[in-house]
């Protein structure tokens, strides 16, 4: 944990109308070669309308459909990835902001200022900002980004296992992890690459709170 006079506080997060829209699209051949990392079935099946995505047309199969509701989750990534850049939340710039703010309400918990001013400041608020400090920090809370990465490949894993389960196919571990790193590949999203890490790739992918995946 770096020492508290050198960590800065998190900084504001971009203001809506400031974060650009990602215009990410896999290539033909990126959509061929994804559809094919899917159970051949889903490659057969015809895709009903879907009205959530911008491109309905697009998606002809049920294979076509997963790689286009993986694309959309990816140009979520990015434009949330991009709002990231300034205001990365971690334990230690959280308990700095705790600190700053303990600072500053000094004089309204000491007395410092009279009672009509000290009154607007909880009298226990500097208790409570006390123990959330020590509570965070035991956390061990992985990067923003890092958070971000893994809620994009644990997306994508239950799109593929739930659209497979409801057409009747099974998926096993591997062929979602081979799905999902195509996929980051494709996309030029950095990522532990399956080849050379694999367990690490699974962690983002599984939680470990989550039921044991089918082995098809």
């Amino acid at each position: 944990m770096p020492r508290a006079k050198y960590t800065k506080p998190p900084g504001p997060f971009q203001a809506i109308e400031q974060i650009r829209s990602a215009k990410f699209r896999f290539r033909a051949y990126q959509w061929r070669k994804l559809t094919k990392l899917l159970p051949s079935k889903l490659a057969d099946l015809s895709a009903p309308p879907d009205a959530t995505t911008k491109l309905p047309k697009k998606a002809k199969t049920i294979a076509d459909r997963i790689v286009q509701r993986t694309e959309d989750r990816i140009n979520l990534y990015l434009m949330i990835s991009n709002s990231l850049s300034d205001a990365s939340i971690t334990p230690a710039n959280v308990r700095s902001a705790i600190r700053r703010l303990r600072i500053a309400l000094k004089p309204f918990i000491s007395g410092s200022v009279d009672d009509e001013t000290a009154a607007i400041i909880p009298s226990d608020i500097d208790a409570k900002l006390a123990i959330r400090e020590q509570e965070i920090a035991r956390l061990r809370l992985p990067p923003a980004r890092l958070r971000a990465l893994a809620m994009l490949c644990q997306y994508i894993e239950i799109l593929v296992r739930q659209f497979t389960s409801a057409n009747g196919e099974t998926v096993s571990e591997q062929e979602i992890l081979c799905y999902v790193d195509a996929s980051l590949n494709f996309a030029g999203i950095k990522h532990p690459n399956i080849t050379k890490y694999r367990r690490r790739l699974a962690a983002l992918v599984f939680p470990k709170d989550m039921p044991p995946q089918s082995q098809g």
